[in-house]
């Protein structure tokens, strides 16, 4: 065989260029002789499939893209730093936690005081926040939010992963902590919740019922009227409310409740317990309160029960009801699956009121 590619056979090559060789390569196949045109022919074709498969794998690895970046991100400098720059403008919320995979896993809420590449951004936070240098060096997911187009009331949500550079306190009441410049920002298709602390001159009225109690009384959840006395209820005239709305968000809120009045409705207070709570918050922007009427599920219970002092309650929101069109027009209740967009929306309005009383 090695004696066909050798320039023995060069004769045969040419041949192919000589009038006729076509008939005579169909005769040596139909008396069953080797033909070397026929031979010439069938090695060119393997040849020229074998070199059309390396080029494709060739040009398949060379030029395929290596880092395939989702579509979700953002990673052009100019562009991160334009919404980091607008998230500091607007004053925007952000939600600081570890990842996932620290075991001590936090979560709690900041505002962006300072932000710059060569720098990193500086967070501050609420001096409750029980911060110490050991954090310097782990991961953090930051969330914030901006509204791009002033025009429309529609949010977008942004996340980062960065690791602290420095942390300490700023004064009694705040604690400064910065974290890296983020290379990405990843925008975010679900819509996370907000939690703000509200002065209590917003909160107008809290009232709360057991949902067995409601349906003991042949309670109709769409109608008010008939949910009977609450088993707590908040009234701002008090020195010493027997309950008080800590925080809150589109998902959930948290209750501080008086010793005694827990006492008197501990059987009550299980996890898993479901609840309705009546809300009545002040709205300084529209010049007039709104209300909210929402279904939980009793989630923990903060502190000694057992003990004297304030339980806190947390709740989370499972459903919430719509108003009839007309005065008196029975509620109609929603599920909750993706919080309350318009107690959420109040909730940020309060943070940025808020920082706006602060001067900064």
């Amino acid at each position: 065989m090695a004696e066909f590619w050798g320039f023995a056979h060069l004769p045969a090559f040419l041949s192919l260029f000589d009038p006729g060789w076509w008939d005579r390569m169909l005769d040596d196949t139909n008396t069953g002789h080797a033909s070397p045109e026929a031979l010439l022919i069938m090695a060119g074709t393997f040849a020229m499939f074998f070199t059309i498969i390396g080029v494709g794998a060739f040009v398949k690895t060379k030029y395929r893209p290596t880092d395939v970046r989702p579509t979700t991100w953002i990673t052009k400098p100019a562009e991160v730093r334009a919404l980091v720059e607008t998230a500091l403008t607007q004053r925007s919320k952000v939600r600081v936690s570890f990842v996932r995979d620290d075991p001590g896993a936090r979560m709690t809420d900041a505002a962006i005081v300072a932000a710059s590449p060569g720098r990193g951004i500086e967070l501050e936070m609420t001096s409750l926040v029980r911060a110490n240098p050991t954090w310097i060096g782990k991961l953090v997911a930051c969330d914030f939010r901006l509204r791009l187009d002033p025009h429309r009331d529609l949010h977008s949500f942004y996340n980062f992963v960065a690791p602290i550079q420095a942390i300490g306190k700023a004064g009694d009441n705040f604690i400064h902590m910065t974290v890296d410049w983020p290379t990405r920002l990843e925008l975010e298709q679900k819509r996370g919740f907000l939690r703000v602390e509200p002065p209590q001159n917003v909160i107008l009225e809290l009232e709360l019922w057991h949902e067995s109690t409601i349906k003991n009384n042949r309670g109709r959840f769409a109608d008010p009227a008939t949910w009977g006395e609450p088993l707590l209820r908040f009234d701002p005239k008090f020195d010493t409310p027997d309950i008080e709305l800590r925080n809150i968000s589109g998902g959930g809120l948290r209750l501080e409740v008086q010793h005694e009045a827990y006492r008197r409705g501990h059987r009550l207070f299980e996890p898993t317990s479901r609840f309705i709570a009546r809300l009545l918050l002040a709205e300084p922007e529209i010049g007039q309160p709104v209300e909210f009427n929402l279904a939980l599920r009793l989630q923990n219970i903060y502190g000694d029960p057992k003990a004297l002092g304030i339980v806190g309650v947390g709740f989370h929101i499972t459903s919430f009801a719509v108003p009839g069109d007309t005065p008196g027009e029975p509620l109609s209740w929603k599920t909750a699956a993706a919080g309350v967009p318009a107690l959420d929306d109040w909730a940020y309005r309060r943070h940025l009121a808020i920082y706006r009383q602060r001067g900064e």
